[in-house]
This record gives structure tokens, C-alpha cells and sequence, in this order.
């Protein structure tokens, strides 16, 4: 049986000369090898490596072997991707230039019938549920991390997972020589890898090479070895190239795939709290993990701005719904409260990478936390900060951020006036609202309502604007119901830093689905702990009350019973929590992330002129 040859690389850091160098050696030597993949940062630390990268993305020089890499930051990193971020399908691996793949996003790819799972990007607790801040700064979203989950009940096994972060926890229950530096560990690929129990998981970010004993999973016989790289060209002389020959899983037996080496451990995973469905605050790495630590640096001259184990909720928010209850600091050693809108890593490291880029607050002067909060709810998306506050920036015309003062409208989706707006999507305008096909459909009828002005949610739009809502919501029920079947209709609000532009959903479903959806959302609701608000559609001043000013979930059900959820301070809630609910009710739990229900603008447009026709007798702005 022939097996694939694999090279298994750590962080690059724009080091491609070094690499290649001694890949094309190791090549010559002990090969053939099919393919190369790089895991941690594979963009270079500073400037000074930039025009070496360049050269092999621009075809100057050659690059020796297939090559795979997932950590999309560092220096340059997005102008680099720039011209290739558009190309193939976000499941597929995207062609950067000959030879060199970006595996973007997360998902599963196949080369040479490996199965491999990857999530790209670094963790960035602030980019976490903002998906324009973790494309600015090459940091995975949480929609990433939900698109990897859907895979958890998949029956095909998993031979490789690629992250650039190591789990944490990896190193419990582990009876080998462990790493001497201090290793940290995110508990968000801990929970990703419990759940896909790949047969290898590769890591990079630590500069160190390490491999765990092997150790079992609980549903499954294979067990999984953990390999973490070390950074190229590193002088601790740690392992950064690392040689694989894995027989694909699908070509095994069942009995191959038991085969449990004798040194094999427990899962370090076992006895972990599921992280799934739980605010990322509560995610965060403490002081108490076993086995791994965020480790800080405490020295006197750096004492006054770090926080050894802060609470995240109240560094960035201001407040935290813990209370007293919250087993991380809201507070500075002198017992000073942390401002709000501080930088986490400022706050946590006493340095933040970004520098004076970064729009978060690098100072504990409170008045200045208020100054940065009033500049922050001007500034629009992509902005340089100090052109923004100071009226100048000394980079220039070498500034990657915009010196544009233009509103957030500019770059929304959802905005008629603004070029990123796919008009194809449209089936119906009105004078204030318009509908639309969603993006990623749950199935053919998934349409939108979307007020044209920009507004951050439905409850805050003018009555002018919240009549017309309401009348194409009656026509959809109208419409729908002459071809057998009621309509879900639900919103999630909150407000991020990139801006919301409202968009109420309107999802067809069928009499024994419409039946049971009531019973749905209540248990979705209870594994996140909380319950539902009960009102009806005749209601609408309490309900606009209820969610005035704070982020919410509110879904009308075919039998006219609204459930609302208004979120307390500090609480997270999934983003696609009405689409998961959902996906799981109609029996398609794998269209739960939109993105991997994407079509191709055609099949889009054929949607919407086939729904166009079909709702003209319904539609109030064809009619007087």
C-alpha cells in the first residue's frame, strides 16, 4: 500500500530561504516527499523579511514541495494574501502561487487521501466573536470554530488536525519529558480537539518541538498523538521540521485503527469542562488549569501595568456578570479598578504587538479609558487609530490602515449604497426595508428582511421603517402558507466593533418542524442557561423595551408566540444561534455555518428570480 510522505514544519516567520534550503535537502536525501505544511507563524516578525516572502509568492524563486501553511499573520501578512484572498472556494485550500497553499479559515481538506482538519489564524480573544478585527490581524473567529464543531459527529476519521496554537492541557496526565520553557495552551482547540479526536494533531507558536505519549479518546479506538514544532532558525536548537508517513485512515482497517501503543495515556482531555456553549470569558486560560498556565512575566518594571489573571469580560467591557462570583481579577495588585476598553495584552503582558495601532487602551488613567471609548464609537472599520484621533499618521502612505474618515456604511453588506452589496441577492425593495436572499441558505426560501437605512438592530428602527417590516413579514407568512409550510422568523443582535447593519430572518419550515420548533429553542436556550421571555406579536412596544439597549435574541414562532432573550452585561451568546437551532430542527446540522453553505452567484441568482416570480402576487410593493 502506497502512504503519503509528509513534512510537518512549526513557525516560519518569513524564514522561506532557510526553509526550502533545508526541505529540498531533507528531500534529495530521505525522499520523495508530497507535501509540506507549516503550522504557527508563517509571515516574518518585522519588515526586514518581507521582500524574502515576496520572492516566492511572486514566482522569483521556486518552492521545492507542495506547501500548506494556516498561520495568516505577521508582518505584511494581509497585504501578501491580498491578491489571493478572493480566489477558490473557502473550503478549498487557496492557491497564494505555485506551490504555496493558504488554508483559510477552518475546514477539512484532502491531499493525497490524508483527511485534514485545520483552523488557521491565531487566538485573539478580541477577534473572537468580531469577524472583521480577526481578518485585520489573522486571528480565528468564532464562526471558524463552530464550522469545525459541526464535523465532531462526523463518522470519518480525522488523520491530521493543524493549529497554531497549542490545546491547552495537552501536557496532563503525560508521564514524558515535558517542555522546560513555559508553554501556554487555548482552551478553545483543547475543546475542538476532545471533540474531533484526530489521529494526529500538529501545533506550532511555543518554539518548541515536543510529542506527547499517544493517548486514547473516549467513542472511538484510535488514539492521537500530539506533535508540536519549533520556530525556523531558531538558535535553542529545537526541532522545526518533522517527517510523517501515516497510512490515510480510510484505507485501514478497524482493527489497524485500535492498535493502542503500549506508553499510551487517558485523554488530558477527559476530565475537562466542555468549553462549548460557554462565554469565551470563561474560556480564558487561568492561573488554576492544570497542567498549563499563563505564565507572566512580574518583574517591578512592568508591575504597575500587568494583571496576572484578569478577567477579559471586565478589561474590555467594563463590567462582568460574575460579579463577586468571578475567580479573575477586576482589579490592579493596588487594587485600583482595571478602565474599561484596556488592552487585554497590554493589561495581561504589560506590551501589546499592535503598538500604536492597536485601538484598545494602553494606560490605567481612567479619564483616558473615556477619551479612547468616545473615539472608538466614531472610528469606521479599518481605520488607522492615530490618523483618527491626532489628524495625522507618521507612516504615511506606508500605513495599512485608512486615512479615511468615511462611515462604517461604506464596506456594510447589507447597505444599498455600498459597493460590497451583492444587489443579486435582492428580490423586493421597498421606500425603508428590502428582501433578500440570505447568504449560505438554510434552503432555497431562506430570505432576509433588511431595513435600507443602516441601523444596528430591529428594535431600534424608526415606526415608519418597523411598519414596513412588519408588512413584508405578514406577506412572506402569506406566501409561504399557499405552499404548505409557516416561517421561523428570528434575529440576533450585537453590537461589535465592525458595526451591525439589521437583518431580520425569515425561514420556511414544515407543519411537523413548526410543530416542534417551540421545544427546540427551549432546549437550545437551557444548555445555555438561561430561558426564554414569552410574548405575542401583538406586544411590540413591551418587546421594544425589553431589548432597548442591550444585545439580544428574539424569534416570532408560526403560532404567533414571540421568545425573547435579552442578554445580561458580559453575557456571550453564540452568533448563530437561531441558524444552529434551526439546522438542527430541519435535520441539515452541517449547514449550521453559513460559509459552508455558500453558492455560487448563478445558482444565487437563479434562486432569487425563482422566488421573485413566485412572491409577486404577495409581494406589497407590487401591488397599491
Amino acid at each position: 500500500m502506497s502512504q503519503p510522505r509528509i513534512l510537518l514544519c512549526g513557525d516560519v516567520v518569513g524564514r522561506l530561504d532557510q526553509l526550502f534550503k533545508r526541505v529540498a535537502a531533507v528531500n534529495t536525501a530521505n525522499g520523495p516527499f508530497d507535501a509540506l505544511f507549516c503550522v504557527g507563524q508563517f509571515f516574518p516578525l518585522d519588515e526586514h523579511g518581507v521582500s524574502q516572502v515576496r520572492e516566492y509568492i511572486d514566482g522569483a524563486k521556486e518552492i521545492p514541495l507542495p506547501t500548506y501553511f494556516t498561520g495568516n499573520y505577521g508582518e505584511e501578512a494581509l497585504q501578501l494574501l491580498a491578491p489571493a484572498k478572493d480566489r477558490g472556494l473557502v473550503s478549498e485550500p487557496v492557491v497564494v502561487s505555485k506551490n504555496l497553499f493558504w488554508l483559510r479559515g477552518s475546514g477539512v481538506v484532502f491531499v493525497h487521501e490524508l483527511r485534514i482538519a485545520f483552523l488557521s489564524g491565531k487566538s485573539d480573544a478580541l477577534a473572537y466573536e468580531d469577524a472583521k478585527l480577526a481578518a485585520d490581524v489573522g486571528a480565528f473567529h468564532q464562526d471558524d470554530v463552530d464550522a469545525l464543531r459541526a464535523l465532531a459527529d462526523d463518522s470519518q476519521v480525522i488523520d491530521l488536525f493543524l493549529t497554531n496554537d497549542w490545546p491547552q492541557g495537552v501536557l496532563s496526565g503525560s508521564k514524558g519529558e515535558i517542555p522546560s520553557e513555559n508553554v501556554s495552551g487555548n482552551p478553545v482547540i483543547a475543546e475542538l480537539a476532545a471533540e474531533l479526536r484526530p489521529r494526529y494533531h500538529v501545533a506550532g507558536s511555543e518554539g518548541v518541538f515536543f510529542t506527547r505519549e499517544p493517548y486514547t479518546n473516549q467513542g472511538v479506538p484510535h488514539v492521537t498523538r500530539f506533535v508540536a514544532l519549533g520556530v525556523v532558525g531558531n538558535d535553542k536548537k529545537q526541532k522545526y521540521l518533522h517527517a510523517l508517513s501515516p497510512t490515510p485512515a480510510s484505507k485501514l482497517s478497524s482493527e489497524e485503527l485500535a492498535v493502542t501503543p503500549p506508553n499510551s495515556t487517558l485523554s488530558p482531555y477527559e476530565n475537562r469542562p466542555s468549553s462549548k456553549k460557554r462565554p469565551l470569558s470563561e474560556m480564558t486560560p487561568s492561573s488554576q488549569s492544570e497542567g498549563q498556565f499563563w505564565r507572566y512575566d512580574t518583574s517591578d518594571a512592568k508591575k504597575t501595568k500587568r494583571v496576572e489573571g484578569a478577567c477579559f469580560d471586565f478589561v474590555t467591557k467594563g463590567s462582568c456578570a460574575r460579579g463577586d462570583r468571578c475567580k479573575f481579577k477586576h482589579t490592579f495588585e493596588n487594587g485600583v479598578l482595571i478602565p474599561k476598553r484596556s488592552c487585554y495584552d497590554f493589561i495581561t503582558k504589560g506590551s501589546c504587538e499592535r503598538g500604536s495601532e492597536c485601538r484598545y487602551l494602553h494606560s490605567s488613567d481612567e479619564n483616558a479609558s473615556s477619551a479612547a471609548a468616545d473615539n472608538e464609537q466614531q472610528l469606521p472599520p479599518g481605520s488607522c487609530f492615530n490618523f483618527f484621533k491626532k489628524g495625522s499618521c507618521e507612516k504615511g502612505d506606508d500605513c495599512r490602515f485608512s486615512h479615511s474618515l468615511e462611515r462604517k456604511q461604506q464596506e456594510c453588506w447589507f447597505c444599498l449604497a455600498s459597493p460590497n452589496v451583492e444587489t443579486h441577492l435582492v428580490a423586493s425593495v421597498g421606500d425603508h426595508c428590502y428582501v433578500a436572499l440570505a447568504k449560505g441558505p438554510l434552503m432555497d426560501k431562506h430570505m432576509l428582511i433588511v431595513p435600507i437605512e443602516h441601523t444596528p438592530s430591529a428594535v431600534c428602527v424608526s415606526r415608519e421603517v418597523e411598519k414596513e417590516l412588519e408588512m413584508y413579514k405578514d406577506s412572506l407568512r402569506k406566501f409561504f402558507e399557499s405552499q404548505g409550510s409557516s416561517i421561523i422568523i428570528f434575529e440576533r443582535y450585537i453590537n461589535i466593533r465592525a458595526g451591525t447593519h439589521a437583518h431580520v430572518q425569515v425561514v420556511p419550515v414544515s407543519s411537523s418542524a413548526a410543530a416542534s420548533c417551540r421545544e427546540a429553542f427551549d432546549a437550545a436556550a437551557s444548555e445555555l442557561g438561561f430561558s426564554f421571555i414569552i410574548m405575542r406579536r401583538s406586544q411590540s412596544n413591551d418587546l421594544r423595551r425589553l431589548l432597548d439597549r442591550v444585545n439580544y435574541f428574539v424569534v416570532e414562532l408560526p403560532d404567533g408566540t414571540t421568545l425573547a432573550h435579552p442578554c445580561a452585561a458580559g453575557e456571550k451568546m453564540p452568533m448563530q444561534f437561531g441558524r444552529e437551532v434551526l439546522a438542527g430542527l430541519l435535520g441539515t446540522p452541517e449547514k449550521t455555518d453559513w460559509k459552508a453553505c455558500k453558492l455560487t452567484k448563478d445558482e444565487e441568482t437563479k434562486l432569487v428570480e425563482d422566488f421573485k416570480q413566485q412572491f409577486q402576487a404577495f409581494d406589497p410593493m407590487q401591488y397599491p
